[in-house]
């Protein structure tokens, strides 16, 4: 199993190919649509 991916900025989600998707208390969550779906990751204030 794999874990989560946790990245420290915006700035570096965009960079990876990730867009906006929610935001939590903590950060960000953001998306990248792969050809099995939807990766998430979560981008940290």
């Amino acid at each position: 199993m794999q874990g989560l991916l946790v990245l420290e900025s915006m700035a570096e989600a965009i960079a990876r190919g990730f867009e906006f998707f929610d935001r939590t208390s903590d950060g960000y969550i953001v998306r990248k649509k792969t050809p099995a779906g939807y990766m998430l990751a979560l981008v940290r204030k």
